[in-house]
């Protein structure tokens, strides 16, 4: 080969290099600019009034000042998220406003969760926890019933029992019912510190295009966890500031306060397995019943309906495990029957 045409080669992969450097150092300064972390937002941000425009979670959540919530839906808010219309209260729940003390012949029921109670991708009309209250609310006994969903996408169990106690008056609770999901041993998924940006093992262009969540999303960026494929529990790979509320550890401590609060205002807790299969997780099984609480499987009675039903879907869409209006309506109806059964105890 001429020395000329190598001398051209090498030019081509130097240039291609430099292009190469040039880009990904554009898509580190375009990170950075629209890069929108927890710390970036403020508190009490205005109420968010987007009904006609599909919205992203960083565009709906602002900085809770307790820092085991650590972020919060923005209160008294209007807006499309995951393609339908999500209305916030004045507590920042997807829910109605309830008066801070209940009335006479009323029964409260609150609901911990996250994605998946809160509603993903279905009308809140249609959500578990709004059918199971108008449910509970035909039944003909002389009780008034209001189930209040405190759920936040991307909770996990220790922000959802937190926001418990400082959101809700445990006084005046009957119930709680306590969605149990795959990820609540795991960091939130829509949490992550500042990307550094100087580092050199990352490449910020791969990022940008592999991301499925693009760079408005940016509360999705916690260490994850490629072999499991789940976000970080390990402590030894995620932020100091998590460790305490990651990991079976973290998950018994919080559920142990929970119990505590449940002794101490004698509400019942039910702890729920949405999971559409037959089996359920033994260890929190196990871990609810020592703790008193009852352990509630929705598997079996979804499997018994899909059988008669084989054409309706669990999933809203074929890469999203979030259950349709009928899962709902599945989940609804398992709970209604342990819920009637614990109130007549009562």
């Amino acid at each position: 080969m001429k020395r000329q045409t190598i001398f051209k080669l090498i030019s081509i992969l130097i240039g291609l290099l430099f292009g190469l450097i040039i880009t990904e150092v554009g898509f580190r300064v375009y990170h950075r600019i629209t890069y929108q972390s927890l710390m970036d937002i403020n508190e009490n941000r205005p109420p968010v009034e987007r009904s006609e425009e599909e919205l992203k979670l960083g565009q709906v959540v602002q900085v809770s000042s307790n820092k085991k919530i650590i972020y919060e839906l923005v209160p008294n808010s209007k807006y499309k998220f995951k393609n339908v219309l999500v209305e916030t209260n004045e507590q920042g729940f997807r829910d109605k406003n309830y008066p801070v003390k209940k009335v006479k012949k009323t029964r409260r029921v609150i609901g911990l969760g996250d994605s998946i109670m809160f509603g993903w991708g279905v009308e809140e009309k249609k959500s578990y926890l709004t059918r199971l209250e108008n449910k509970l609310n035909q039944e003909k006994d002389s009780f008034q019933y209001e189930i209040i969903n405190t759920a936040v996408p991307g909770y996990n169990t220790v922000m959802e029992i937190e926001t418990f106690q400082e959101k809700i008056d445990a006084s005046q609770v009957d119930l709680v019912i306590i969605n149990y999901v795959h990820n609540d041993l795991d960091l939130p998924n829509f949490i992550r510190k500042k990307p550094v940006y100087s580092n050199l093992n990352e490449l910020f262009m791969i990022k940008f295009f592999s991301d499925d969540n693009g760079f408005d999303e940016r509360l999705r960026g916690a260490p994850f966890d490629g072999k499991n494929w789940k976000y970080q529990s390990d402590t030894t790979k995620i932020p100091a500031e998590y460790h305490d509320m990651v990991g079976m550890k973290s998950y018994q401590t919080a559920m142990k306060k929970l119990q505590k609060l449940s002794e101490t205002h004698q509400f019942k807790v039910i702890v729920l397995s949405h999971r559409p299969t037959a089996n359920a997780p033994e260890a929190i099984k196990t871990i609810s019943e020592e703790l008193g609480f009852e352990f509630v499987v929705v598997g079996p009675t979804w499997l018994e309906f899909k059988a008669k039903n084989p054409e309706i879907e669990w999933k809203i869409a074929p890469d999203d495990f979030h259950p349709t209006p009928a899962g709902h309506q599945i989940i609804s109806e398992v709970l209604e029957e342990k819920v009637i059964e614990l109130f007549e105890k009562k």
